[in-house]
């Protein structure tokens, strides 16, 4: 069982209360693997986003020592946002510098920080994990806009049929030329996460999953849970308690 959220702030109070809830659900059946996908932060970067960055993987750092059974059994993967600390707007995006994860990696051994994209093997599944408001410039370069509005199915039919993750020019998105190939979807995997602030979706074109989890705070905390073995996707939501 994989379990995907999208736009940890680890600097919200309350996106940090509802990760203690997520977290004393699965204890008893600890997941394969959590990603989390950025923002980590609710602020744009800035001078002293770092600092806040450092003490909020801290305070994740505490959380997690809460669960012993999630840091023995599951891989917690983190993948930056367009906010995190990186090398401007430009992609693919590197993994968040060491000097800020070092003690989450020391205290939480399982915990992995990767590029954006990266690549998720699973015994014979491939997963794609991409962390980009790609939704929103599309639509806003796209040639004619459907005229049906079914905007996931779109989506998913371009970035299948295109072979790539971020079909669009040059000057809308960069991307590092000689890292282009990182963001090719040829071959196809068995699934694609595009970490959108879009509402969640799933779409299966030609043996592929496209799937957003959609934003965990602007979604009423709704997150994404895949099922290797039946490849199954569930939206899943952490309700309010009163």
């Amino acid at each position: 069982m994989f379990v995907f959220v999208s736009d940890v702030w680890l600097d919200n109070l309350k996106v940090m209360q509802k990760l203690r809830i997520l977290f004393n659900g699965y204890s008893e059946l600890p997941p394969t693997c959590f990603v989390f996908c950025g923002n980590f932060t609710s602020q744009p970067y800035g001078l002293h986003h770092s600092k806040t960055l450092k003490e909020s993987l801290h305070n994740l750092a505490e959380i997690l020592s809460e669960f012993p059974s999630l840091v023995e059994k599951s891989r917690l993967v983190f993948v930056p946002g367009p906010q995190d600390p990186g090398l401007g707007q430009i992609l693919p995006r590197p993994p968040i510098p060491e000097c800020l994860t070092e003690e989450l990696r020391q205290r939480v051994p399982s915990a992995v920080f990767t590029s954006n994209p990266c690549r998720i093997q699973y015994c014979t599944q491939e997963i794609i994990v991409f962390r980009e408001d790609i939704i929103m410039k599309m639509s806003r370069n796209c040639v004619q806009y459907p005229s049906d509005n079914d905007i996931p199915n779109h989506f998913a039919k371009t970035v299948i049929c295109q072979g790539h993750l971020c079909p669009l020019p040059l000057h809308v998105e960069p991307i590092y030329w000689g890292c282009d190939h990182s963001l090719r979807t040829y071959p196809l995997p068995d699934l694609i996460v595009c970490a959108d602030k879009h509402d969640p979706f799933s779409v299966t074109q030609m043996d592929c999953t496209v799937t957003n989890p959609g934003s965990f705070p602007r979604s009423n905390f709704s997150f994404m849970v895949y099922w290797p073995v039946t490849k199954q996707l569930e939206v899943s939501q952490i309700q309010n308690q009163e």
